[in-house]
């Protein structure tokens, strides 16, 4: 599994979904969690405050094409 880093940008992957989660997808992890299923990663989408959580499993690294 990827390993992110305070900074990075990330998309949640396509087909997951949280409600109050905006319709852009990329986010800035803000903070990594340790969790007895693997790491929790805390992300704050383009254009809000509010940061959201997710399992690094619904994470994938942004890439500009």
């Amino acid at each position: 599994m990827e390993r992110y880093k305070i900074g990075d940008l990330v998309k949640v992957k396509d087909g997951t979904h949280e409600d109050g989660m905006p319709e852009c997808r990329v986010a800035m992890v803000i903070e990594s969690v340790e969790h007895y299923q693997g790491e929790v990663f805390r992300v704050l989408f383009l254009g809000t405050d509010t940061p959201m959580s997710f399992h690094q499993m619904f994470l994938e690294p942004f890439a500009t094409p």
